[in-house]
């Protein structure tokens, strides 16, 4: 499939059109006002627009909308003997738009190589002077400069023009207009213009204009080309434009200037973006680079080299005909026209009278919107004459009153001197399609926008998109941004410098119980998707002895999400309130609480956590109800939205409800060699700009991985009893059976995933549900495992023993009760070569006992008459047997 073909499927799939209807595509649904209004060429579309030009007017290009396609021109378009510039020739041409006849011979094609990171792309090369500038095509956002000069000579003082408008041409021209860069320069040619490239806004070409006298000279021309400075829009662009006019017209030329914007201001547009508009107009309103466009170009041109406010002032009175007074700006200062006429004179006069109302300039940005705390701020950008820019919040209380919007401007050395009416005829007319940004109050995913925010970047339906100059994400029919200045997550994130090769690593340190953690992490970055549908998402416990390797590898998962050195956080050291806001500031996250309940008996007075609370997370329910701002009885519940893994030396207690929704995995040191250890001191090194990337390559693939996700689901939900003998509880084969899909949707995530590790960890996942569908229901491990050492201890004793007061079991009625000495239980276990449990863990769980039920913990006559500090249970009844 050709490049046409595949930006067509594209746009089809993207905007849904509904028709085709002669050259057009119609009826596609516009990103901004969600309407089926969208539609472009359908035959080599450059933009796509929303018909609805007065209610959204929304438009941009076919390479924002598909950028994928505009990125690899080197794969799709390769190099043959024959065409040893076939690459360029495509940027070139789709790219562009740039018709190529305007540009054959004055171009290269080339190799450009980065020093520090070895990463490559194909160029464009131009000659300029006495060098040359060159363009990097292939996925130019890997490299620090999109563009550069070549070493060697010199460019200063020369302009770069089409091999067609030669210096004769140049010479016999009314006018040539001197954009910034060389594809402006071309995109001007191509709609009939005389045009050169200046380079750089701020190097006078005094090379090129001494040629060009001395040219109109040779041909006999008396006087010379006007001279139009088309540079763009920005600050650089309008200061320098200034500059130039002057200098040139103080060196004997005629010299104007030309701009997209007035001022320079607003959405950075420049002729070639113009050029694309222009290939695709459909007819209907104004040509972007027609000859009407042209004039307001112009205008927009005049009024930025305007030398005096008052200038300013009836050039573009001018232009507002009917309006008896405005707002204008003017060396970065706020300026009010009021245009009154001389009824007595004969016509009447018009007479124009400007007054400063402020010492800066200002435009409002976008208005924040926050529905849940019922809160409005404006953030404005203000320019002043003679210090930096400023942007800053303004509440909506403060633009809507002059006294309190002169306050706020004042923190800024900002002095408002208008009224309070020429404040509401500003902001009137600048609140005006102006864009509503929501914030969020969490960082990853957002199911309303259908896109991860992960700090300064996001990513939304495949595709990264960069935060703005503004700090937000416009997505079209929604813009937002994220309400902290926190920034959790530090991603690095080059698509064609990811690897995996800390893979074989996470094998050979943890082995199948790595790939769990692996496989729970990037689930987790689903958790919102997966919820939607199935309704909850399972638990991961992570146990195991002090320096088993648990904080090793968690860290090193979440290095793969850009937070460096981080496993979690301690419920037992937070209140309510902080533990609430740990759990809703992320979404599509993990949440590690780790080591809650280390410590116990040194916390007196100090309420401890209760992991039943745990309970109404696994469905994604709010952790926590708040009070909202509006005044009267509303509250707001934030849901939780990330995943939950807990992380500590022994299993957790909790009711059967909590237990049976955890998979549970211990990591201990029995497998471990040089070989493991060497595997994870190499990760806990790894770093962090080399794998941060990854949760973006993950989330990438939301789509493939969550049609993949599903299906595995299902069939392990429905295969997982049939092949574990005596699996059977609904909960755990639930969450084990997503664990499971996970761990299958890693090969798609990671090539080098073998097959045989998969296999492995599938088995280690079946494992883990039986062993929490018995757990749920039964003892806590610890306890289970003393009874199962008490029962082996008893069954080594003589039939004598109990009665002389030698059995481990000392209470008199042994067949109903059952009375234990720790001390002497531990010491029996040496004794006899087994382990012993921990014992401050097995005297905080043996409360708990299950199978058989703790009465008390106090003095007991034993058998033989002595007194002996004993637990005492309740022995299990026997159950007759029925045939």
């Amino acid at each position: 499939m050709n490049l046409s073909d595949e930006i067509i499927k594209g746009l089809k799939a993207r905007f849904q059109f509904r028709k085709t209807r002669g050259a057009w595509m119609q009826e596609g649904k516009c990103p901004q006002c969600g309407k089926m209004e969208a539609y472009c060429a359908a035959e080599d579309p450059k933009v796509i627009k929303c018909n609805r030009i007065e209610k959204c007017g929304w438009e941009d290009t076919v390479r924002n909308q598909l950028p994928d396609l505009f990125e690899d021109w080197s794969k799709r378009h390769p190099t043959t003997p024959e065409n040893p510039t076939a690459t360029a020739d495509a940027y070139l041409l789709h790219e562009r738009g740039l018709d190529l006849r305007l540009l054959r011979g004055s171009y290269t094609q080339e190799l450009f190589r980065d020093q520090k990171t070895g990463a490559t792309s194909a160029t464009v090369r131009f000659k300029v002077g006495e060098t040359h500038w060159e363009r990097i095509i292939d996925k130019p956002g890997r490299f620090e400069k999109k563009a550069h000069f070549t070493y060697g000579g010199s460019w200063k003082g020369h302009v770069w023009a089409p091999p067609a408008t030669t210096l004769e041409v140049q010479a016999r021209a009314d006018e040539i207009l001197i954009a910034e860069g060389i594809f402006d320069a071309t995109a001007l040619t191509q709609v009939h213009r005389v045009a050169v490239s200046a380079m750089s806004v701020n190097v006078w070409p005094d090379r090129w204009l001494a040629e060009l006298r001395a040219e109109c000279v040779r041909i006999g021309r008396k006087d010379f080309p006007r001279l139009v400075f088309a540079f763009d829009v920005g600050a650089a662009g309008v200061k320098w434009t200034r500059n130039f006019v002057d200098r040139a017209k103080k060196e004997g030329w005629e010299a104007e200037a030309m701009q997209v914007r007035p001022d320079g201001e607003g959405t950075k547009l420049d002729w070639n973006d113009l050029l694309l508009r222009h290939l695709d107009w459909d007819g209907e309103g104004q040509d972007p680079m027609g000859d009407e466009a042209f004039a307001t170009y112009r205008y927009n041109g005049a009024i930025t080299i305007a030398k005096t406010a008052r200038e300013k002032a009836i050039l573009m009175a001018d232009q507002k005909v009917a309006v008896a007074a405005f707002e204008f700006r003017h060396g970065n200062r706020l300026w009010w026209a009021k245009v009154t006429f001389d009824e007595d004179s004969d016509p009447p006069k018009r007479r124009v009278q400007v007054e400063e109302i402020a010492n800066c300039a200002f435009r409002l940005l976008y208005r924040e919107r926050d529905e849940i705390e019922d809160e409005t701020n404006y953030f404005l950008q203000v320019d002043f004459p003679d210090q930096p820019t400023v942007k800053a919040r303004f509440t909506h209380g403060a633009c809507a009153n002059s006294s309190e919007f002169k306050k706020r401007l004042m923190a800024f050395a900002g002095m408002w001197k208008g009224s309070g009416e020429q404040l509401d005829r500003i902001m009137g007319t600048q609140m005006r399609r102006l864009k509503v940004v929501r914030p969020i109050a969490f960082t990853g995913y957002s199911r309303e926008d259908e896109a991860w925010v992960l700090g300064d970047l996001a990513v939304r339906n495949g595709r990264i998109e960069q935060v703005n100059a503004d700090k937000y994400f416009d997505f079209g029919k929604s813009a937002v941004k994220l309400r902290s200045a926190e920034r959790l997550l530090d991603i690095t994130y080059d698509p064609d410098r990811l690897k995996f090769d800390w893979l074989p690593l996470l094998w050979t340190a943890w082995g199948a119980k790595g790939v769990v953690a692996l496989a729970f992490f990037t689930m987790s970055l689903f958790a919102v998707q997966i919820r939607k549908r199935d309704g909850s998402l399972g638990f991961l416990e992570i146990t195991g002895e002090a320096g088993a390797g648990k904080s090793t590898l968690v860290e090193f998962l979440w290095r793969l999400f850009g937070r460096l050195e981080y496993e979690g956080f301690d419920p037992n050291k937070t209140t309510r309130a902080g533990m609430a806001r740990e759990l809703v500031k992320v979404s599509g996250l993990p949440v590690g609480l780790i080591e809650g309940r280390r410590d116990d008996d040194k916390r007196t007075g100090q309420a401890q956590f209760d992991y039943n609370e745990l309970l109404v997370l696994y469905n994604g329910r709010a952790p926590r109800t708040i009070g909202a701002k509006t005044g009267g009885y509303e509250t707001y519940s934030p849901p939780f939205q990330g995943s939950i893994y807990l992380m500590q030396n022994e299993r957790i207690d909790g009711i059967p409800a909590v237990l049976e929704r955890l998979m549970s995995m211990r990591i201990d040191k029995a497998s471990w060699s040089p070989a493991t250890k060497e595997a994870a001191t190499k990760l806990k090194r790894w770093p962090l700009t080399d794998v941060s990337g990854t949760i973006v390559h993950v989330v990438r693939q939301e789509a493939a991985y969550l049609d993949h996700f599903f299906k595995r689901f299902e069939i392990h939900d429905a295969e997982m009893p049939k092949r574990v003998a005596g699996l059977h509880n609904a909960r755990p084969i639930m969450c084990h059976a997503q664990l499971a899909a996970a761990v299958e949707c890693l090969p798609g995530l990671f090539p080098a995933m073998r097959p045989e590790w998969v296999a492995q960890t599938l088995e280690l996942v079946d494992a883990m549900a039986l062993d929490r569908q018995e757990s749920a229901g039964g003892d806590h491990p610890t306890v289970a495992s003393f009874w199962e050492k008490v029962d082996y201890l008893i069954s080594r004793e003589s039939a004598t023993d109990h009665g002389d007061g030698k059995s481990l079991n000392q209470h008199r009625d042994a067949e109903s009760l059952m009375a234990i000495s720790l001390n002497d239980f531990e010491a029996r276990c040496r004794h006899a070569g087994i382990s012993t449990p921990d014992m401050d863990t097995l005297r905080k769980a043996l409360r708990g006992s299950k199978s058989r039920k703790w009465l008390a913990t106090k003095a007991v006559n034993n058998p033989a008459g002595r007194s002996v500090k004993c637990w005492v249970f309740e022995q299990p009844k026997r159950q007759e047997r029925v045939i």
